[in-house]
């Protein structure tokens, strides 16, 4: 199982591969990953460092509100991801219509007819080309107004934002807490188009070797689907513990230790998480409620938790020896 986490890791770029500075460094990352989950800001911007050399945190806010290059929004199982531009596209015309069926019932528990989101959409698209990047108070006073909602501190403000951006329309702007219309951001509407076999290919190429399972898990398309996908994009196949993994190639592996930052996408990847992390220290890493810790990886192997806060880190191995100076002066270096 060894030799598998430590491809895994080179798979996922986590041998720091980009020596680019500035906003093209992060943008490659985003490229070769395939897509960082964004639930934090911080989040997104740590996972870049830890795949990359030169970066700092303020090229990857210059890749998103300057240059462009990357666009925060809902992607992959419907969560909020960093994706290239190019990618945005065709992960929305794959991943959006189901996405979108699968939070029906969401939806009609908030009131939320067809009708009212597809007006929604329109409106909040037209509102955003006319005024710029608003915020979510912003956002719902226009939603109230129109009659859309009744009142605009529930959930359905949210909810209403992120099925226009399920539809391709809106994305985040600049900071933490702004949305734009997309095409005024981007300065073109997003070409989206169906590709299975592309964004199967760009799984493996990234998280590989990977069953179905983990791929429909990282996307949220449908096991049967995924399958076909992986089937067509596969080069290599082998099997761990009587399943099948497949693989684009055959990595001699990342042995490296490396401090990733929360909710990063290498321990999102998989259905399976117990290879990478035992089961009597998930607790640590995963503690509930959605949350997904820092932790400290070697050789693909969770070995660790650490703070972003101050740095302060935790081995599970108390006796472990294990030396992060280098790590640690990068994270400082990062952050400017």
């Amino acid at each position: 199982m060894d030799w598998l986490l430590a491809a895994r890791m080179q798979a996922n770029c986590l041998a720091r591969p980009v020596n680019e500075a500035g906003p093209g460094g992060v943008a490659d990352v985003v490229r070769r990953t395939g897509g960082l989950q964004a639930q934090t800001w911080r989040g997104a911007t740590h996972a870049v460092r830890a795949r990359s050399t030169a970066t700092t945190s303020a090229d990857v806010t210059h890749a998103q509100e300057v240059d462009r290059s990357v666009i925060r929004g809902w992607f992959m199982r419907g969560t909020l991801q960093l994706v290239t531009v190019e990618d945005a596209g065709p992960l929305l015309g794959l991943l959006g219509p189901k996405l979108i069926k699968d939070t029906e019932r969401r939806y009609g528990e908030l009131g939320l007819t067809e009708a009212i989101r597809a007006e929604a959409a329109d409106h909040l698209e037209a509102y955003l080309v006319s005024h710029g990047p608003s915020t979510r108070a912003e956002i719902a006073d226009v939603l109230v107004r129109r009659g859309l909602i009744v009142e605009p501190k529930g959930q359905a403000v949210y909810a209403l934002i992120r099925h226009t951006g399920l539809l391709g329309r809106l994305c985040y702007g600049p900071g933490t807490d702004t949305w734009v219309a997309v095409s005024e951001w981007l300065g073109k509407p997003l070409v989206q188009e169906r590709d299975l076999d592309a964004l199967a290919r760009r799984y493996l190429t990234a998280y590989g070797p990977a069953t179905a399972q983990d791929f429909a898990t990282w996307s949220g398309l449908a096991v049967p689907i995924a399958r076909r996908g992986l089937k067509a994009a596969a080069t290599v196949t082998v099997e761990v513990d009587g399943a099948e993994f497949v693989a684009t190639e055959d990595l001699p592996g990342c042995r490296d230790v490396r401090m990733v930052g929360e909710f990063d996408a290498y321990l999102l990847g998989y259905r399976d998480r117990r290879w990478a992390l035992a089961a009597e220290f998930q607790q640590r890493v995963y503690p509930g409620g959605g949350m997904l810790r820092p932790a400290v990886l070697e050789a693909g192997r969770v070995i660790g938790a650490w703070k972003h806060a101050d740095h302060s880190y935790e081995l599970f191995d108390r006796s472990a020896r294990m030396d992060l100076t280098e790590e640690l002066a990068d994270l400082v270096r990062f952050g400017g």
